[in-house]
């Protein structure tokens, strides 16, 4: 009987004990779902952009959905077979694009990182005349593709915005506005914001930063100021970024 019962706790604490190990592996990597972002993933997990990326030896902001990235704030040693690359991955279903380099490109280019430290005067420039800019478009009807003072659609009224604060800005819809632009962990009055999930799956929407958590943007009915605050945007936040024009 004795012997029974000690082969049953045995069984239970060996139980125990792969269930924890489990439990914290689970804690100490993420794979990467479809509409995932570095800088989402690293929110979601109290990690900072380049922690997140230095944990899993990222050189660019480029995930793959699959990718199996470390989250424990553990340093990993890179593959022999791959020491530049980010971490081990599944094959390769498709790409999420984060970030971009300073030419142009479009929406199926893999991207690389760039040195955001520090804004050129001319960038300054353009970032302090967004607001004088665009408030003055407040109540500006919804146009679909509207990139006139007649009717703006998101992405139009961001154009628009930006060409009249002196930035030579190419006509890009919301998806190419985000290959085109790079996050940013401290963002400045006149960055971006970016949606998903609004009135498509991906990235469906943008605006501009106003300060104290408020963005300007073509909405469903006008152009208008709304907070990060609220339920519906804080749930379809993705980051703030900036054009690589900027830079």
């Amino acid at each position: 009987m004795k012997k029974k019962v000690f082969s049953m706790l045995a069984t239970a604490a060996l139980a125990t004990f792969i269930a924890t190990g489990s439990a914290d592996a689970a804690t100490e990597s993420y794979t990467v779902k479809a509409g995932d972002t570095l800088w989402k993933i690293a929110s979601q997990h109290k990690l900072s952009v380049d922690e997140l990326k230095s944990l899993n030896k990222l050189t660019s902001d480029a995930i793959t959905i699959d990718q199996v990235l470390n989250i424990s704030g553990k340093i990993t040693s890179p593959s022999p077979a791959n020491t530049n690359g980010p971490a081990t991955t599944s094959p390769q279903k498709s790409s999420v694009l984060t970030s971009s380099t300073n030419s142009w490109k479009n929406a199926n280019t893999i991207t690389t990182n760039i040195n955001i430290e520090k804004l050129s005067p001319t960038a300054e420039k353009v970032l302090s005349a967004i607001v004088d800019t665009s408030l003055p478009l407040l109540d500006t009807p919804y146009a679909w593709a509207g990139i006139t003072t007649e009717g703006f659609d998101c992405s139009g009224f961001i154009h628009y915005v930006y060409q009249a604060a002196g930035l030579d800005l190419p006509r890009f819809d919301t998806i190419n506005m985000y290959v085109n632009s790079t996050y940013v962990d401290e963002p400045k009055i006149g960055d971006l914001v970016f949606f998903e999930n609004t009135y498509r799956s991906g990235i469906s929407h943008a605006g501009i930063y106003l300060g104290n958590g408020e963005f300007i943007h073509a909405g469903t009915t006008k152009v208008e100021i709304s907070s990060l605050e609220l339920a519906y945007w804080k749930d379809k936040f993705i980051g703030y970024k900036r054009f690589d024009l900027l830079y």
